[in-house]
């Protein structure tokens, strides 16, 4: 797969915190066992620590961490020791091979077909897989097996954005939108809400039509009772859709937090798409990186798929699967942005040099107060009564549905992923024909 100079220069680091002996078994050294107390009365305490170091959390922040969400009290020493001495995977120990990093490297490529993801977006998604390559390992291979890709993923290249945003805390603004032109030719619309002081996607969601006044004011009720309130403000682009999204979130404000002034702070502001930076700066990296990579694959295999133009059956199949591979890859947009890294920037007002969820949760480390205001669970059930509509948000007919849903039961439920999407829908259509 690789040739013999390619290895020898890439050879990856060796872990020298150990040795191993004839037998293969690992000699661990003098104080092998000073941790063995705290592995038996937290046995889950290694699994824990691997996730976190999956999610982008730097060892010097573990310890607190430990200590605020599962109570364990330990010092960043021990944390090392474990790390060192219990296979812990991390960028220089992640006990793989240089053949094992180049298949790693160009499998996570196979989802990325467009050749959009820079050298830190690999690193992160083979982090979240428990596979850790150092970023500079990935660029150096970038540049031998691609190098016209690597100059044109290089940040020199990148456009720079002049507008200062700013923020008092997380849950001050949240900024909605839909988009219908990222997979408009596949019927599926786009309809997110992002948090302006931490740029974290809270909720994204597939729908079919994002310009329906009942798609705003349902999902927004969604993701309140999700996370237990709604913000100070809330902020959009100019659109009939807001017709029933608008006096919901005013009504809402007065009554959950009656002294803020309408006049002064708005429940509510509906500003040109320009105006509202945070929502539409975060649609391009999830067209540019993602989506565009999912529209892709689905143009790719179109008329190879033996899909029938004017047969209900078939256009129900097809948009009610590949709704469901964007919506699975939305959830992961979602997750990740969750655990992404904001890199250190002197310059900006917003808190950077921590990730994103870091910045959402715990905002005081960033000189930041939460603004969530709090809204009883039965009041946001009862609102929902009131104005969530499935036929407005779910792809097809009620019937359509269940005929999907059950083809896609008995085909096995497949794994899905726009790679594999016509391959899951020929299955279904071969089921529902026999």
């Amino acid at each position: 797969m690789f040739s013999a100079p390619f290895l020898c220069h890439f050879a990856m680091p060796t872990d020298r915190s150990s040795r191993v002996s004839e037998s293969g078994q690992r000699v661990l050294g003098y104080n092998q066992h000073r941790e063995r107390p705290i592995l038996e009365e937290y046995p889950d305490l290694l699994v824990i620590l691997q996730g976190y170091i999956n999610s982008q959390v730097y060892q010097k922040d573990i310890p607190d961490m430990l200590k605020t969400e599962h109570h364990i009290d330990i010092s960043l020493r021990s944390v090392q020791n474990l790390f060192k001495k219990c296979g812990i995977k991390t960028t220089r120990r992640n006990g793989l091979t240089t053949i094992d990093v180049g298949v790693a490297i160009l499998k996570q490529q196979e989802d990325d077909p467009l050749g959009r993801w820079g050298n830190r977006l690999i690193k992160e998604k083979l982090a979240r897989q428990g596979i850790h390559i150092p970023r500079d390992y990935i660029a150096r291979f970038h540049h031998t097996e691609n190098p016209t890709g690597a100059a044109s993923r290089h940040p020199v290249t990148r456009k720079i954005h002049h507008h200062g945003l700013w923020s008092i805390g997380p849950n001050e603004e949240w900024c909605v939108d839909g988009h219908e032109k990222i997979l408009n030719s596949m019927g599926i619309a786009v309809w997110g809400i992002i948090d302006k002081w931490s740029r974290m996607e809270l909720a994204l969601w597939a729908v079919p039509n994002a310009r329906i006044a009942q798609v705003p004011p349902a999902l927004y009720l969604c993701l309140v009772r999700k996370i237990g309130g709604m913000p100070l403000t809330s902020t959009s682009d100019m659109g009939t859709e807001l017709a029933n999204f608008i006096p919901l979130v005013t009504t809402m404000r007065e009554t959950y937090q009656p002294f803020l002034d309408e006049r002064t702070l708005p429940a509510h502001k509906a500003v040109k798409s320009t105006s509202n930076i945070t929502r539409e700066r975060g649609w391009r990296p999830i067209w540019e990186k993602e989506l565009g990579n999912v529209l892709h694959e689905y143009r790719l295999g179109y008329h190879s798929a033996g899909i029938h133009v004017g047969n209900e059956i078939h256009e129900g199949v097809s948009r009610w699967l590949w709704a469901l591979i964007v919506q699975l890859r939305l959830n992961r947009i979602v997750h990740e942005s969750q655990t992404h890294r904001v890199r250190y920037q002197k310059k900006v007002l917003l808190p950077s040099g921590g990730r994103r969820e870091d910045f959402y949760k715990q905002p005081w480390k960033w000189g930041g107060e939460d603004q969530l205001i709090k809204v009883p669970t039965e009041d946001v059930d009862r609102l929902l009564d009131e104005f969530d509509d499935p036929a407005s948000i779910q792809f097809g007919t009620d019937e359509m549905v269940t005929t999907c849903e059950k083809a896609f039961i008995a085909i096995g439920s497949p794994n899905l992923s726009a790679k594999v999407g016509w391959k899951v829908f020929k299955e279904m259509i071969d089921y529902l024909d026999d």
